[in-house]
C-alpha cells in the first residue's frame, strides 16, 4: 500500500506518523524546523488524509503490518529515524518492536498504549454537515479544548483539524487504549526511545506520572520530557520546545 507523504528537507532520514483523527498536519509547526536537518517524510497511515481507505475492522495485525510496510517502503535501506505523536506514537512503537536495527532512534509525543484513567473527557459529537459550518467549527474548538490544546485554539488550528476531521475513514482507538501496550513495546525494542508529554496532556489521569513510571520499569535507560503548560498535541502546544528537544534527542 503506498501512503501519502510530505518529503522534504536533507539529511538523515526522518519519518513522521500523526495521531488519531489526524494526518500530515499534526506536525504543522514542526516539519519545517525538522527539515534544516534531517529529509523529513510526514506520511498520512491508511484511513488517513490522502491515503488509500482500508477496512474499518482490519485485524490489527494487518494494520500494523501495513504501515511499517510503508516505513520500509520510503527508507528502503539503513537504520532511520521515526517519531509519532498519540495514535501515531503507539503505532511507531509497533513498528519500532517490529522492525529492530532499523529503527536507529524513536522518539513519541503523548502517545496511547495506556490504560485510561479518570471520567470521561466532555467531547461533543461531531455534527452532520447539514447543520451549518459555523457549529461545526463550535464543536470542533470545543473539542480541541478539551482534548487536544493547553495553548489558544485558533481559527488555524480549527481549519487543522477540520480538515483532517473530514478526512477520517480509520478509528485506530483500540490501539491508544490497550492496557500495557506500550510497556509491551518497549520491552521489545533495541532502539532508544524518547517520550515528550504535555504536562496538561488531558489524556493522561491524574497527571502524566504514572504513564511515566510504567515507560520506566519496561524500559529503565529511558528519555522522558515533561514540558509545562502544553497539552496532548503537544508539539503544536509548544511546538518550539517540542523541536528543541527532538533535535537534541535525534542528534
Amino acid at each position: 500500500m503506498q501512503l501519502a507523504q510530505k518529503t522534504l528537507g536533507n539529511g538523515p532520514p526522518l519519518v513522521l506518523l500523526h495521531g488519531g483523527m489526524g494526518s500530515i498536519n499534526h506536525w504543522h509547526r514542526n516539519f519545517d524546523v525538522l527539515a534544516q536537518h534531517y529529509t523529513v517524510h510526514a506520511l498520512d497511515m491508511p484511513g488517513y488524509g490522502e491515503s488509500p481507505t482500508v477496512p474499518k475492522d482490519m485485524p490489527n495485525d494487518e494494520y500494523v503490518a501495513s504501515v511499517a510496510a510503508a516505513l520500509n517502503a520510503t527508507v528502503p535501506t539503513g537504520a532511520f529515524r521515526l517519531a509519532g505523536f498519540s495514535f501515531g506514537g503507539i503505532m511507531s512503537a509497533l513498528c519500532a518492536a517490529r522492525m529492530g536495527a532499523r529503527i536507529h532512534k524513536l522518539s513519541l509525543m503523548g502517545p496511547g498504549g495506556f490504560k485510561r484513567h479518570g471520567p470521561a473527557l466532555d467531547l461533543k459529537k461531531i455534527p452532520r454537515a447539514s447543520e451549518g459550518a459555523q457549529v461545526m467549527r463550535e464543536v470542533l474548538r470545543h473539542n480541541l479544548e478539551v482534548m487536544m490544546c493547553a495553548g489558544p485554539v485558533t481559527e488555524e488550528t480549527i481549519d487543522l483539524h477540520l480538515a483532517n476531521v473530514q478526512r477520517t475513514r480509520y478509528d485506530g482507538r483500540h490501539f491508544s487504549l490497550t492496557p500495557g501496550l506500550m510497556a509491551k513495546c518497549l520491552r521489545q525494542m533495541t532502539c532508544p526511545v524518547q517520550i515528550i508529554w504535555g504536562e496538561e496532556d488531558a489524556l493522561c489521569f491524574p497527571n502524566i506520572q504514572p504513564r511515566v513510571d510504567e515507560c520506566r520499569a519496561a524500559m529503565p535507560g529511558i528519555r522522558i520530557d515533561a514540558i509545562p503548560g502544553a497539552g496532548h498535541w503537544v508539539q503544536y502546544d509548544a511546538a518550539d520546545e517540542v523541536n528543541r528537544l527532538l533535535l537534541d534527542f535525534l542528534k
